[in-house]
């Protein structure tokens, strides 16, 4: 029979669930900073970008760890509002530098699928992976292929990744644009990326010569009505 009296019995009830509240926060935490550095390794391969993790934010998680490790629950709770604070602040400013990179990409990639549509020159399964990467950023299951892979495993995994659909993104550009570099008719068909609209007054004679052999030349026609 237990010797403890019923108000010791409930107050260590209640250490035992601040316990777990304190380490399923940490858990929290430690995923909500790992996928914010997945995802940047993913987005300076794919999307060119340069985003720097704050080392405080990652020294905060490191920290809190150790306190758990330690089994030292009062340092944790006394600190773990203000590692959430800078783990989150963390993540909104590097989504943020992504969310504005996918809708630039984006933007290009639209010209590209017009250029194709008129062309034929591109895959359209793979303009298509490029396309529900920016829009929907499905990155998770290309990346956590392993259940029990480390980090720097992860990392890897999200540069691999990251550079493939970059090398789709190239390649595509490449392929649509390489007849038209160096031609009069370069400068309409970047033109294209942006959706920027024509004047017939600013066409060259040998630009008009040139479209009416073109499969663009429909496109251009729209443009200029």
């Amino acid at each position: 029979m237990s010797t403890k009296s019923f108000q010791e019995q409930l107050e260590e009830i209640y250490l035992q669930y601040r316990h777990g509240e304190l380490e399923n926060r940490l858990e929290d935490l430690t995923e909500q900073m790992e996928q914010t550095i997945l995802q940047r390794v993913l987005a300076e391969e794919f999307l060119e970008t340069d985003i720097e993790i704050e080392e405080d934010a990652k020294q905060a998680v490191t920290i809190a760890e150790q306190y758990l490790e330690k089994g030292d629950y009062e340092s944790l709770s006394e600190e773990i509002d203000d590692i959430e604070a800078a783990v989150s602040d963390q993540e909104r400013k590097v989504n943020n530098r992504i969310h504005e990179a996918r809708i630039s990409m984006s933007e290009t990639l639209g010209g590209m699928k017009r250029l194709n549509e008129r062309v034929d020159r591109v895959s359209d399964v793979k303009l298509e992976a490029i396309a529900t990467l920016l829009d929907d950023w499905n990155w998770k299951e290309h990346v956590y292929r392993e259940e029990d892979a480390g980090m720097d495993t992860l990392k890897e995994y999200a540069r691999d990744y990251g550079k493939d659909m970059r090398t789709f993104f190239e390649e595509s550009k490449e392929e649509l644009f390489k007849p038209y570099t160096g031609t009069p008719l370069e400068s309409i068909v970047k033109g294209m990326l942006t959706d920027e609209r024509y004047s017939l007054h600013n066409l060259s004679d040998e630009e008009v010569e040139l479209l009416r052999d073109d499969p663009i030349a429909e496109y251009v026609e729209l443009k200029l009505t």
